[in-house]
């Protein structure tokens, strides 16, 4: 892969190998906004499916949802790369200079704000896969039932994403100072995970009254 290449033009086989490869990125920030990427598109999937006569009353709705993920997708395949660069930005400011005490500092400096844009990629991320999740949650209930499994898996790999993000979000902020900044990003990752367990659970029980 060339520096210039971008990780969402890669085939899925060459992605799969830039991920097993023994290098830092991309890593499980990357994995985790296209799992983003890909649940959603599975979840616009069944519900595109849901139109027609028979999805009369609800397919105004869903073509509206469908709408929505459609935006949401391509803001996640941005953060595929997005967390490639920002871990990179990391790695360079931890490689510059600490001779003296200005070039301390600005090392110190130049390393945090590195950290935070490190830890805002994978926050965004798991912004978007709740986004996604309320979706799936909303509208898995009238979904053409032939696709439920497969509205479930795409609501799989958003709650999968958005754990994901947690984590790298968690790794982030152990190294970062600004204590009250850590702690409103924790916080705010904490209620994000509260509510995907709900809508995954909302999710889960609506596909599997279509399978009863």
């Amino acid at each position: 892969m060339s520096p210039a290449q971008r990780l969402i033009d890669l085939s899925l086989s060459a992605f799969a190998d830039e991920l097993a490869a023994r290098k830092p990125t991309p890593g499980g920030g990357s994995q985790a906004a296209f799992l983003v990427a890909t649940g959603a598109a599975l979840v616009s999937m069944a519900f595109r499916f849901t139109s027609g006569e028979k999805f009369a009353a609800v397919e105004a709705t869903m073509a509206a949802r469908v709408a929505e993920l459609d935006v949401l997708r391509p803001k996640a395949l941005e953060l595929v790369d997005g967390d490639s660069r920002a871990y990179d930005a990391v790695t360079a400011a931890f490689g510059l200079p600490k001779s003296t005490e200005s070039e301390k500092g600005a090392r110190t400096a130049a390393i945090q704000a590195a950290l935070k844009g490190a830890l805002e990629v994978p926050f965004a991320t798991m912004r978007l896969a709740l986004a996604g999740l309320e979706l799936a949650a909303a509208g898995a209930g009238d979904i053409n039932k032939n696709l439920a499994s497969d509205c479930a898996v795409g609501a799989s790999c958003l709650a999968a994403a958005l754990e994901g993000a947690f984590l790298n979000v968690k790794i982030n902020a152990l190294s970062m100072k600004d204590a009250g900044y850590v702690a409103e990003r924790l916080a705010a990752c904490e209620r994000m995970r509260a509510r995907s367990n709900e809508l995954a659970a909302s999710v889960q029980a609506a596909i599997q009254r279509h399978l009863a």
